[in-house]
C-alpha cells in the first residue's frame, strides 16, 4: 500500500468520486454473518486461485458481449451489486461462505457510540502536522489542550507515541490505544486505555456486541481520514493479519454518503460497505480494501480494532506509562526502557564446512526479525582474532564491530549473529575466545552431513579457481596440485603424527575396535586433538583437515563440555533436503525462540555442481573410519542419531 504511486492514488480517489457523486453504488445490505473464520485469511484471497479464474472469467466475458466505448462505465458499474454474479459465485463450490464475494463483510452489530465521540471529538477536524516528529521532540514541547488525544504532544506526553508510516504520509491522524509488533509477541496497552476516565466504558459496549473480551485485542486506534484523502486499493500484509479479526466501527462521520468503503476478494468483486456511525463490521483484510473520504471539509473517524481467537497465546501484555518511548521497525516494537536488553550477537553457527551453513544462514535472515552481520563469516574469533589488542575490552569491542551492534541496542525483538564454520574444528582456540569477549549465553547452531560427502565437497570447493578473488585466497593454495587421495592420506598422516588416532592403522586400513573404545573421551585424546589443531590448523586458509572435520562427535563434544547443551541444536543437512526446508526452519525458529515465518527464498546457497563420484576403495575405506565415529553421536545427541548416515 506504500508503494502505490501518487499518480494511481490520485486516479483511485477521483473514481470513488464520480462512484460517490453518481451514488451508482449503493450500500450492500447488511449481513451478519457472524465472525469470519480465520481460516479464511491464511493467504490474500486475490491469490486464491478460484477467484483468479473467477476474475479472468469475467473480464474475457466483459470483453466478448459490451463494446469498447461501453467498457469504461461498465468498470465502474461492475463495482456494484451484482446479484447474479454472487448467486452462481455461491452456489459453484462446497465452502459456500468463502466463495461468495460478500463474505469478506461481517456486520457484527450496531451500537451507540454518542460516549465515544465526546472523548474524541475535540481536535478530530484539525488537520495533521505537516511534518514528522520524534517523541523526544514531541515530549519538550507543551500540551495545548489535555483533553485532545487527537494532538501528538499530548499523546507523547501523556499516551504515548506510535508511527504508522503510510498512515502518517497521508494526514491520517490516530489515537492509539492498544498496539502490537508484527507477529504478535508483545501487545501494548496505552494509558489512554488503562488509565483514561471513561474510554473502557465508552467503548464496552462494542466488546459486548462481539462477544469479545478486552485480553482478546491486540490493536486498537480511532483513524481520523482528512477529507479528499483515499486509501487506495490493498490488502493487510504481515504475519499478524491471518491471527486476527479487523473491526471497523464508524465514530464521527459527518455525512455516509460521501464515505466510499470498498471490500472483496477482487478488485472488480468490492462491495460498498454502510458507514453509518455505530455499524460494527468486520472485514477479512485478507481480501482487496480501500477507502475515500469524498467530502469537502469534514475528517472521517473509524475505531479499528484487531482480537485473536480465544486459543492464541500472546507472549505478553505491558501496561505503558505515559510518555514511554516506543521503537519501530517494520516489524518490530520495542520500549526505549528496554535499551541492551538482548546482547549482541544472539546466536552463532559455527559448522561443520560444506554441510549447509551458508543456507542455514540465508534462510535465518529472511526472518524480519534477524539482522544480517556485516559479514557473513566474521571469523572474528579466529582469523581475525587481533593478537595486539592488550585488553578484553579491546577485544571484545573489535568482535563487536563486525554486528551492528549499536543500532540492535535499541531494538532487543531483534536479533543478529555469525556464520563462521571454521569454528566447529577449532574448539581450542575459539572456545575461550567466545567466553571471553561474548560473556552472555549465545545460541549455537550445528549443521553436519555425511562425512565422506562432506570430504569430496570440501576438495572441490578448495581446488575451483571459481569465485572471487577473496574466496579463491581464503581457501588457500596448499591442494592445488594434490589428488583427493593424496589430501586425504596426508591428513591422516598429520593426525597420526599427533597421536590422534592410534586406534588406525594406516597400512591396512582398519580400525581396533578396543583401542578405539579406550581412547575416545580421553585426556590423551584431547591433548592429541589439541596438538593436531595448534599444528595443523592454519589460519586463513581452508586447505586443512579433509578428514578430521567429519569427525564430528570429538568437536561437538569439546563445545558441550564447554556451554550448556540446552544452547545446541544440531541439524542434518540430508534432513533438509529430505524433510523441506521450511520444516527445518521451524527447528531453527523455536531454537532462537522466533516467530516461526515462511521464507521465500529456500534455494541452496554456496552449493556448487561437481563429479561426486570417488574410488570405490577410497570410499569404502572411509566409511571403515567413519562408522565407530558416527556411531557416537548417538550418546551425544540422542537416539534420533543411531544410524546418521
Amino acid at each position: 500500500m506504500g508503494g502505490t504511486p501518487k499518480e494511481e492514488i490520485d486516479k483511485q480517489h477521483q473514481e470513488a468520486a464520480n462512484i460517490v457523486n453518481s451514488g451508482s453504488m449503493p450500500c450492500a445490505k447488511r449481513v451478519n454473518r457472524g465472525e469470519i473464520p480465520l481460516r479464511w485469511k491464511v493467504c490474500p484471497t486475490v491469490e486464491d486461485p478460484y477467484f483468479v479464474k473467477l476474475q479472468e472469467e469475467q473480464m474475457l466475458q466483459r470483453v466478448q458481449e459490451i463494446s469498447s466505448t461501453e467498457l469504461l462505465s461498465c468498470d465502474r458499474e461492475e463495482d456494484g451489486n451484482n446479484f447474479d454474479e454472487m448467486e452462481l459465485v455461491s452456489t459453484s463450490t462446497d465452502d459456500k461462505g468463502y466463495r461468495n464475494p460478500e463474505s469478506c463483510i461481517s456486520s457484527r452489530g450496531q451500537v451507540d457510540v454518542s460516549d465515544i465521540l465526546q472523548l474524541i471529538e475535540e481536535g478530530c477536524q484539525d488537520a495533521a502536522p505537516t511534518s514528522q516528529s520524534t517523541s523526544e521532540q514531541l515530549q519538550k514541547k507543551q500540551v495545548s489542550s489535555a483533553t485532545n488525544l487527537w494532538d501528538e504532544v499530548n499523546a507523547a506526553r501523556n499516551n504515548v507515541h506510535v508511527i504508522r508510516p503510510s498512515h502518517d504520509a497521508w494526514g491520517i491522524k490516530k489515537i492509539v490505544l492498544m498496539f502490537c509488533d508484527d507477529f504478535l509477541q508483545t501487545v501494548y496497552e496505552m494509558p489512554w486505555w488503562h488509565k483514561k476516565v471513561g474510554m473502557k466504558r465508552a467503548i464496552q459496549p462494542i466488546l459486548d456486541k462481539l462477544n469479545v473480551e478486552p485480553n482478546r485485542l491486540v490493536r486498537m486506534l480511532f483513524a481520523s481520514l482528512p477529507p479528499g484523502v483515499t486509501i487506495p486499493v490493498h490488502h493487510d500484509t504481515g504475519a499478524w493479519v491471518k491471527h486476527t479479526h479487523r473491526v471497523h466501527v464508524p465514530i464521527a462521520i459527518q455525512d455516509s454518503n460521501k464515505i466510499l468503503f470498498r471490500c472483496g476478494p477482487t478488485p472488480s468483486t468490492m462491495q460498498r460497505v454502510d458507514c453509518t456511525p455505530g455499524h460494527i463490521f468486520e472485514m477479512n483484510n485478507q481480501a482487496k480494501h480501500a477507502v475515500s473520504n469524498c467530502h469537502d471539509s469534514h475528517h472521517r473517524v473509524h475505531l479499528i480494532l484487531d482480537y485473536v481467537d480465544v486459543s492464541f497465546r500472546i507472549r505478553q501484555r505491558i501496561k505503558l506509562q505515559p510518555g514511554e518511548t516506543l521503537l519501530q521497525t517494520r516489524r518490530s516494537i520495542d520500549r526505549a526502557a528496554d535499551k541492551g536488553k538482548r546482547p549482541t550477537p544472539t546466536f552463532m553457527i559455527i559448522g561443520a564446512q560444506k554441510s549447509g551453513t551458508t543456507s542455514i544462514y540465508e534462510y535465518l535472515n529472511q526472518h524480519p526479525l534477524v539482522v544480517r552481520a556485516k559479514r557473513r563469516e566474521t571469523h572474528c574469533l579466529d582469523w581475525r582474532w587481533r593478537t595486539d589488542l592488550n585488553t578484553k575490552l579491546e577485544r571484545r569491542k573489535h568482535c563487536l564491530a563486525f554486528f551492528h551492534t549499536k543500532e540492535l541496542a535499541h531494538h532487543p525483538s531483534c536479533l543478529t549473529g555469525d556464520s563462521t564454520p571454521s569454528y566447529l574444528l577449532d574448539s581450542f582456540r575459539c572456545i575461550p575466545r567466545l567466553k571471553e569477549v561474548f560473556a552472555h549465553d549465545i545460541k549455537i547452531i550445528a549443521i553436519l552431513r555425511d562425512p565422506i560427502r562432506r570430504a569430496k565437497s570440501h576438495y572441490e570447493m578448495v581446488t575451483s579457481l571459481d569465485g572471487t578473488p577473496e574466496q579463491i585466497q581464503n581457501r588457500g593454495k596448499e591442494w592445488l596440485e594434490l589428488t583427493l587421495e593424496q589430501v586425504i592420506a596426508l591428513d591422516f598422516k598429520n593426525m597420526n603424527e599427533c597421536g590422534l588416532i592410534p586406534y588406525w592403522n594406516d597400512e591396512s586400513k582398519t580400525m581396533n575396535q578396543s583401542v578405539f573404545q579406550a581412547f575416545v573421551g580421553s585426556k590423551e585424546e584431547d591433548e592429541a586433538f589439541k596438538k593436531y589443531l595448534e599444528k595443523y590448523v592454519p589460519m586463513g586458509s581452508g586447505s586443512h583437515s579433509i578428514i578430521t572435520r567429519g569427525m564430528y562427535e570429538l568437536q561437538l563434544r569439546q563445545w558441550f563440555r564447554a556451554f550448556d547443551p540446552d544452547l545446541f541444536l544440531v541439524l542434518k543437512l540430508e534432513d533438509m533436503k529430505h524433510d523441506g526446508v521450511h520444516k527445518t526452519m521451524k527447528k531453527v525458529w523455536a531454537h532462537l525462540e522466533l516467530p516461526e515465518y515462511d521464507i521465500d527464498d529456500d534455494t541452496a546457497r554456496n552449493s556448487r555442481s561437481y563429479n561426486d563420484g570417488m574410488n570405490a576403495e577410497t570410499r569404502i575405506m572411509l566409511q571403515r573410519f567413519f562408522e565407530p565415529h558416527n556411531q557416537r553421536l548417538e550418546s551425544l545427541l540422542g537416539k534420533e542419531w543411531a544410524k546418521p548416515w
